[in-house]
């Protein structure tokens, strides 16, 4: 099957959709499939895939994305055509499976309404509208439509979009994870001592992804043995990183053990979990959460706030705890975990079991093919 994927986001840029789209392409074509990506063009960046085929790009104000402009001179014949973004690329994507008349399929990736914050120039509740309003549009010629969670269904569903929904998380290539563990040799790299105990997220330092929050739990908890690694980028990482310098000095004592690695760029990122004791996440924007399931497949429980995008990802007790959206009930369960290690390591374990049972790439890639097979006959 030659199947043609149409992103707003793919490397270099990082992100979770990025990494998301990259495993499937990877995955579809070990099955035997062609695969073509369409995307943005970054100045300096070399492809070495063939079939990869770019587009020209415009900076924008946000940290190294670049807004496409979809207009190319060649598309080749394919079967299937899937975007991965309703808008630049996506809308092309469209056009192009109308005009072919082949299946069209859209990947809802983004709780977009949860972004409006940087549309800075109008009213959020008059953009929410307008955003939905221009989804629902866009999803009426979808022949189906990938949710990676149950709630990102429920979502679509209230937005009144009727047409044929299968959910189908994001998977963990669990080879590549088995390569990246270097425990010891990451904690010495960032001179963590090897008893401590570390919280580690990894994503992008922004707003929606609620990194402020993160910082004040870890200040509650903080002690000399306890570390924080900050795996990402992202338009919050300077002031982020001001702030930990410009604090007092009773404050610098609570947060001098929190570690910024920047951006890694994919799979070298997967290693960095093994470093963890713990993965810690407040985002509340997450349609499934990539990440999650990374850290579970490295043997990492979880505590999260609770978020409807989370819930099929994370087992609440029983791999990690979805905790009250407060800092008192968030910190209260690190510190569970932190003083018992006989909870730590069994909820440890019972997160790499169900990675390995339910996000295994290579399942959810058979998993979209047999779904493919069914809207081309």
């Amino acid at each position: 099957m030659r199947i043609a994927y149409f992103c707003d986001s793919y490397k270099p840029y990082l992100s979770g959709v990025t990494n998301s789209v990259e495993l499937l392409v990877n995955e579809l074509r070990e099955l035997g499939h062609r695969v073509y990506i369409f995307a943005p063009r970054y100045p300096g960046h070399v492809d070495t895939d063939p079939d990869i085929i770019r587009f020209p790009s415009l900076p924008t104000r946000y940290p190294n994305f670049r807004l496409a402009l979809p207009y190319v001179n060649r598309v080749p014949e394919v079967d299937i055509i899937h975007a991965h973004s309703p808008f630049q690329t996506g809308f092309l994507a469209r056009y192009l499976a109308h005009k072919r008349k082949l299946p069209f399929v859209y990947t809802f990736h983004t709780l977009f309404t949860r972004y409006v914050h940087y549309a800075r120039f109008f009213p959020e509740p008059l953009s929410k509208w307008a955003l939905v309003g221009y989804i629902q549009r866009f999803c009426r010629r979808a022949d189906l439509i990938i949710a990676p969670s149950k709630m990102a269904r429920r979502v679509l569903r209230a937005w009144k979009i009727d047409r044929p929904i299968e959910v189908i998380p994001t998977g963990v290539d669990l080879r590549k994870m088995e390569m990246g563990d270097g425990r010891w040799e990451m904690r010495k790299k960032y001179k963590i001592p090897k008893d401590a105990k570390v919280l580690i997220y990894v994503g992008r330092l922004s707003k929606e992804k609620n990194i402020d929050f993160l910082l004040d739990a870890f200040k509650k908890i903080a002690t000399g043995n306890i570390y924080l690694l900050l795996v990402g980028g992202g338009p919050l990482l300077e002031k982020v990183k001001s702030q930990k310098t410009s604090t007092s000095s009773v404050e610098s004592s609570k947060v001098k053990n929190i570690i910024f690695a920047g951006e890694v760029p994919y799979p070298e990122v997967l290693s960095y979990y093994s470093a963890g004791d713990i993965f810690v996440f407040a985002s509340q924007t997450e349609t499934q959460g990539l990440v999650l399931a990374e850290a579970k497949a490295a043997g990492l429980p979880v505590v999260a706030l609770f978020a409807g995008g989370l819930v099929d990802t994370v087992r609440s007790g029983i791999d990690g705890y979805l905790t009250a959206r407060n800092l008192e009930s968030f910190t209260d369960h690190l510190k569970l975990l932190l003083k018992d290690n006989d909870i730590l390591h069994r909820m440890g374990r019972s997160a790499r079991e169900d990675a390995y049972e339910n996000f295994s790439s290579k399942t959810i890639a058979k998993r979209l093919e047999k779904l493919y097979n069914s809207i081309t006959k």
